[in-house]
């Protein structure tokens, strides 16, 4: 630290009073040095894990049904051949068995129609084909009236079309499924059943009535002879128009036991549910299900269980799979709360992700723990390494491992493993980052070799090393001309390189800006301390030492300053002469300075003489530092309960803000471990702004929406914008239907969360009966959000809109906007039903 002229016994902390002139030189070498200790950089896992988005189904296709009876042709008599030399054997027959079908005599009809197919390449056999197809039907053997019909319509003749249809029609009743094929009617009913966009044509059909069927479904209009059907249709097409209330009078209608269309009808009064917000009984829905249709049981299993870690476990709890207890810990770890989301992925046997929770809770042992014994792939080894390195454990045994299965991971951790250990040569051939290298070389005290490599680079972390450098080679000059003065760390450089001149009154100047919150405070405060010694303000000297002991009273920094206090030379002092230096002082003084009262104490405690500490630290309760006493007897004290206690009073009551944040740290930490959601959100709200933002997740998480609600307020308030915030202000305004919520995420800077925003305040707009304030919402996100999930919505609730007010110009104009190519089904029916009848849009 600094070196007296001459010597000082131990009572010369008396003399700081003379104010005498003493000069000190600055040790800049074990200053600089400690200083350039840097570790590897942290590797922290991803911020957010992966969740399949489940979506809503369309299910017309389950509703549509197939023709309740073939409808055929009508097959005209055949004339007598006027041919002298003799009818034809095929001719004849064919002849002969479309008389006996006319007339009402199927067997012989058979028999004559029969000695058709006979006929090899017979041009009759086609049709023949096509009027036994009608007889076998008629006599309910649909499997023979079926290969007859499929037969028939692979050839030309006048009854090809009538015979594709009833083999359509007949596959579909039989096979549930429509073949590939370009007839207006079935081609519409493949799309329908396949879940795809239909267009329909009736046009020359011979299934006229079915086809009236089908564009009565595709309107949602009910048709008497498919009653069920239609009105299922209609209750769907509501659902996904947003008219809840006449969907769910429907849907209650079909969903009592025996009843068609049970299962469609549950899956939707779910589905309703969940939109309501009454999870437990979507689940009541689903778990009906299981039994009448398991898929789509398991569907709703999956969407239900996205909403809330709550719902997550729930689900597994009736389904036992541990799938739902991954998404449980999905959830709980996009929101933060990593000790919930790790008992979950343990629970659910998902290692990988039970270690990134571990991870992000600084919990390297238990990472440790999940990875040592199992089978392990690259990433594996990548989180195991990172883990031993982090924990200060062995990490010999992995790195050979690792050196034949993946050299680069090898490569990385065997360097940073060496520059651990101090060994800057083993880890300078390891490192190829120019920057790394240059650590090293720091390190060997080769600075002009790290200067010169670093030559040209005028990043902030390059120019700080080869500034080092430059002192450590005595010359400030070059020091300084690498710094620009912009940044907390350069100003500490600068001070240095003033002190080292001996320009203690600059060096003061560049120290006092260092802030209270950087790294470097501690370490400019001992500096200034020296500065006004070496000046002869040993008044200030004294003042500088004791803020050490005050702000940083855990720190290196705050040894040293003792050790200046008590005016001892050596900076390498072990604990065992530090107590004996303590001791001694505190003999001769009456009443120590409560500051050394609290360094005995400290250094009590890591002897493991905790109850000496403590007694120490009770003694300092009625002095200016008893938060930071009360703070060590927290950290000493075993029972978690008492050490919440004594953290709280800090955090509650402590005048420094320091302390408080430390001690509401701690709280977080204990909350998060023990898993206490509702007390961990309540200690982040009261922190800030990005901590209120995780506590709205978290209150949301565990349905506290009255709390997540003032919270969001009092960010609203502050103008406060983060992304994270605004998705919460969406999940907020479903939970609640506050559209001051929309109103705030609407102006926000991120394109589509404001979109997003608009949209629902467009859909609110609606439902409260003000179309055209609605109506501008949509028109500016077709406009301006193009891309978005919400953007084909918005333009077909636009259209609606204006086709209401009789603006069907302008309708038209607006679905022009529609993007077919990023349409589902649902959005395209609707935007086919949008434009039949409307004129054509003339100005784009």
């Amino acid at each position: 630290m600094w070196k007296p002229i001459r010597l000082f016994s131990l009572l010369l902390l008396l003399a700081f009073a003379l104010a005498q002139q003493i000069t000190k030189e600055f040790d800049v070498k074990v200053e600089l040095t400690g200083k350039l200790y840097e570790e590897k950089p942290k590797l922290s896992p991803p911020n957010y894990l992966p969740m399949p988005q489940t979506k809503e189904l369309d299910l017309s296709y389950m509703v549509l049904e197939a023709p309740k009876s073939v409808e055929f042709a009508q097959i005209k008599p055949v004339e007598k051949s006027g041919v002298s030399c003799g009818e034809p054997k095929d001719a004849l027959s064919y002849r002969l068995g479309v008389d006996y079908y006319l007339k009402g005599r199927y067997d012989l009809a058979e028999e004559e129609l029969g000695k058709v197919l006979l006929v090899p390449n017979s041009a009759f056999g086609p049709m023949a084909e096509y009027v036994l197809g009608i007889i076998a039907y008629s006599k309910d053997q649909k499997q023979r009236a079926l290969e007859l019909f499929k037969n028939s319509c692979n050839f030309t003749h006048m009854y090809q079309g009538p015979a594709c249809e009833a083999y359509y029609a007949l596959n579909l009743t039989l096979k549930g499924s429509v073949p590939e094929n370009q007839n207006g009617l079935w081609k519409a009913v493949k799309a329908i059943k396949e879940g795809k966009p239909a267009n329909l044509s009736c046009d020359g059909v011979v299934f006229v009535q079915y086809c009236q069927y089908v564009s009565d479904f595709v309107k949602g209009k009910e048709n008497l002879l498919y009653r069920d059907s239609t009105r299922l249709r209609f209750g769907i097409l509501a659902y996904f128009e947003g008219d809840l209330k006449s969907a769910k009078a429907l849907f209650e209608e079909y969903s009592g036991p025996g009843r068609l269309y049970r299962d469609v009808a549950l899956y939707y009064l779910a589905l309703m549910d969940y939109k309501e917000g009454k999870g437990e009984q979507a689940l009541r829905h689903a778990s009906i299900l299981e039994s009448i249709n398991p898929y789509l049981a398991k569907e709703l299993y999956a969407l239900i269980s996205e909403k809330d870690v709550y719902l997550s476990r729930l689900t597994y709890t009736l389904t036992k799979d541990v799938r739902f207890l991954e998404k449980a810990g999905i959830i709980a770890y996009n929101s933060g709360d990593y000790a919930l989301a790790l008992r979950n992925f343990l629970e659910a046997g998902n290692t990988r992700y039970a270690v990134y929770s571990a991870i992000k809770m600084g919990d390297y042992k238990k990472a440790i723990e999940l990875l040592k014994n199992k089978k392990k792939d690259r990433e594996d080894y990548l989180w195991l390494l990172e883990a031993l390195y982090w924990s200060g454990e062995d990490m010999s045994g992995t790195l050979s491992e690792v050196a034949k299965l993946y050299p680069d991971l090898y490569k990385e951790y065997q360097g940073w493993e060496s520059f651990r250990r101090g060994d800057w040569l083993g880890a300078l051939g390891f490192f190829e980052d120019p920057y790394y290298k240059a650590l090293a070389l720091y390190n060997l005290k080769k600075y002009k070799e790290v200067i010169d490599l670093l030559q040209g680079r005028t990043d902030e972390r390059s120019r700080l090393i080869k500034a080092r450098s430059a002192l450590m080679m005595d010359d400030t000059k070059l020091a300084r001309s690498f710094l620009t003065g912009k940044s907390e760390e350069e100003f500490y450089l600068l001070g240095l390189s003033y002190f080292l001149e001996g320009n203690y009154q600059k060096a003061v100047e560049f120290f006092e800006k260092v802030p209270a919150n950087n790294p470097n405070r501690a370490k400019a405060l001992l500096k200034m301390g020296e500065s006004y010694y070496n000046m002869g303000k040993a008044d200030k000297a004294k003042d500088s030492y004791f803020e050490v002991l005050r702000s940083f009273p855990d720190s290196e920094e705050a040894r040293s300053a003792t050790l200046a206090l008590l005016d001892f030379a050596g900076k390498n002092m072990g604990d065992e002469d530090l107590e004996r230096v303590l001791e001694d002082y505190m003999k001769r003084e009456k009443n120590p300075p409560p500051e050394i009262l609290y360094q005995y104490a400290s250094l009590m405690a890591r002897k493991g003489k905790k109850e000496e500490a403590e007694k120490l630290l009770l003694n300092l309760l009625d002095t200016p530092i008893k938060f930071k006493a009360i703070l060590k007897m927290a950290e000493l004290e075993e029972e978690p309960s008492k050490r919440l206690v004594l953290f709280y009073k800090v955090y509650k009551e402590s005048p420094t803000e320091e302390e408080r944040k430390k001690a509401r740290d701690e709280i977080v930490k204990m909350y998060s471990s023990l898993g206490d959601t509702k007390s961990l959100a309540d200690m982040l709200a009261e922190g800030d702004k990005p901590d209120k933002v995780k506590a709205i997740g978290l209150y949301l998480s565990i349905r506290e929406i009255p709390s997540a609600i003032t919270l969001a307020q009092e960010l609203i308030k502050a103008g406060y914008r983060d992304q994270e915030f605004e998705r919460y202000l969406l999940d907020l305004y479903k939970q609640t239907r506050d559209i001051s919520l929309l109103d705030y995420v609407s102006k926000s800077p991120e394109r589509s969360l404001r979109g997003q925003a608009l949209y629902l305040y467009g859909l609110e707009l609606l439902r409260r009966g003000d179309r055209k304030k609605a109506l501008e919402s949509f028109v500016e996100i077709s406009i301006n959000h193009k891309g978005e999930p919400y953007y084909n919505s918005a333009i077909l609730e636009g259209a609606k809109i204006l086709v209401k007010l009789g603006a069907k110009r302008d309708a038209s104009c607006i679905l022009e906007r529609f993007d077919l190519n990023g349409a589902n089904p649902e959005e395209t029916s609707i935007y086919n039903k949008l434009k039949k009848g409307l004129p054509k849009c003339e100005v784009k």
